[in-house]
């Protein structure tokens, strides 16, 4: 989600309209020991595919002040995007995942899972690992971050780890390890206005969707399943669908309402 830095004299349930579909991957590394997710040969996979669009007024961005470190994070106000919405009514940094299945492609290997701490904002705003993966934590700034991962859930939050980073230490290598919650948002204790989010996501048929809001699943096992799509402050829209060997599909999803913030805000700032 985009930023924008402002200085003096210069300086949940609500949707319009989402249409869907997904692709992704991640390695097994510690992933496929640890889940109950089994790996098998997909010959007559079905594909979803499409884009999931914000249609309406968006919701405007939020204004906050920069009160340290001004001459690396900006002076005066940084506008954060909560809800990003581009050309065509394109919406970023969704997730669009396949609910409780167990079997199916393996883990596409990626040898590195990368939040990087850059400009003062997380990046990607919006990241889908295996839910125990090892991530790896970069700070490009040169100054002092602290960031502090929660793992969200209906009642409550959960600290999953809370690490100081200096400039000079390029890389913390951290396990995600959440307990119960797919939903983990990310702050920094040294800049409040810094805010970002991981998707631990318990098979490969996740993605997050970029600025084109498109995205693809590729090589789901026929059956029937049960689709979600997750937006941190715009909440949760989910449909069922039967496929059929080797079927391409496109589903819809059409929700309307009110922003209503971060759900499940759980502890700390929102």
């Amino acid at each position: 989600m985009d930023y924008m830095f402002r200085c003096p004299g210069r300086v949940r349930h609500a949707l319009a309209s989402l249409l869907v579909v997904v692709t992704v991957g991640f390695g097994p590394r510690a992933v496929t020991a640890q889940s109950d997710y089994e790996v098998m040969a997909v010959s007559d996979g079905a594909t979803l595919s499409g884009r999931v669009v914000f249609h309406g007024d968006v919701p405007p961005a939020r204004r906050l002040l920069v009160t340290k470190d001004e001459e690396v994070c900006g002076f005066g106000y940084i506008e954060r995007h909560e809800v990003a919405v581009g050309a065509e009514g394109a919406l970023e940094g969704a997730v669009v995942y396949i609910e409780r299945i167990t079997r199916g492609k393996e883990w596409v290997d990626q040898s590195r899972r990368v939040v990087d701490q850059k400009d003062c904002s997380f990046q990607p705003n919006m990241l889908v690992a295996p839910r125990w993966a090892e991530m790896d934590i970069v700070n490009s700034d040169p100054v002092l971050h602290n960031i502090h991962a929660w793992e969200l859930m209906a009642d409550r939050g959960r600290t999953l780890f809370n690490l100081g980073q200096p400039p000079e230490k390029e890389v913390i290598t951290q396990p995600l390890r959440p307990r119960r919650g797919n939903h983990i948002r990310l702050e920094c204790d040294a800049h409040d206005f810094m805010q970002g989010w991981i998707f631990a996501a318990d098979s490969p048929y996740a993605v997050a969707t970029g600025d084109d809001g498109i995205f693809v699943l590729e090589d789901v096992p026929p059956g029937e399943y049960t689709i979600k799509v997750w937006h941190p402050f715009l909440g949760m829209a989910e449909q069922v669908v039967t496929l059929s060997p080797g079927q391409m599909s496109d589903l819809g999803f059409d929700l309307t309402g009110g922003m209503a913030g971060p759900e499940e805000a759980g502890p700390g700032p929102a």
